[in-house]
C-alpha cells in the first residue's frame, strides 16, 4: 500500500509533533511540519502531501492565504483548517470558499482527529 504523506502547520512546534506521533500511532503515514503559511507553501510544492491540516492563526502568512495560494496551483489539494477560534473569518472563509474540507476546533481530540483524516485522505487503488 502508498504510504500517504500529509503536511501539518502550525506555529505550535509542540502541537505539530503531538500530531505527528499520534499520526504515527494511528497508521503508517510520512508526515512533514511547517511551522507558518509560508513554510507551508514552499513544502506543498516539494512535498506534494495527500492532505494538510493547517491552522489559521500563524505568523509570516496565515492559514487562510497559505491555503488559498496552494487552491490556486493545486485545485484538488485537500486541506483540514484548524483554529483554537471557531468564529475567526477566515476559518469560515476557507469553508465557504471552498478551500478547506472541514474546520477543527482546538484543542484537536487526536482519536476524532484521526478519524477525520482517514475520512478525507484520497483513496488510492491497490
Amino acid at each position: 500500500m502508498l504510504q500517504q504523506k500529509i503536511l501539518i502547520v502550525d506555529d505550535e512546534k509542540s502541537l505539530t509533533e503531538l500530531i505527528k506521533e499520534a499520526l504515527h500511532m494511528y497508521g503508517d503515514y510520512n508526515v512533514e511540519r511547517a511551522f507558518n503559511g509560508q513554510e507551508a507553501l514552499e513544502k506543498y510544492k516539494h512535498f506534494l502531501p495527500d492532505l494538510v491540516v493547517m491552522d489559521v492563526e500563524m505568523p509570516v502568512m496565515d492559514g487562510y492565504e497559505s491555503s488559498s495560494k496552494i487552491k490556486s496551483f493545486d485545485p484538488d489539494a485537500r486541506i483540514l483548517m484548524m483554529t483554537g477560534n471557531p468564529g475567526d473569518s477566515r476559518a469560515r472563509r476557507t469553508i465557504k470558499e471552498g478551500i478547506a474540507l472541514t474546520l477543527l476546533e482546538k484543542p484537536v481530540r487526536l482519536g476524532e482527529l484521526n478519524r477525520i483524516i482517514k475520512d478525507n485522505l484520497p483513496v488510492y487503488a491497490s
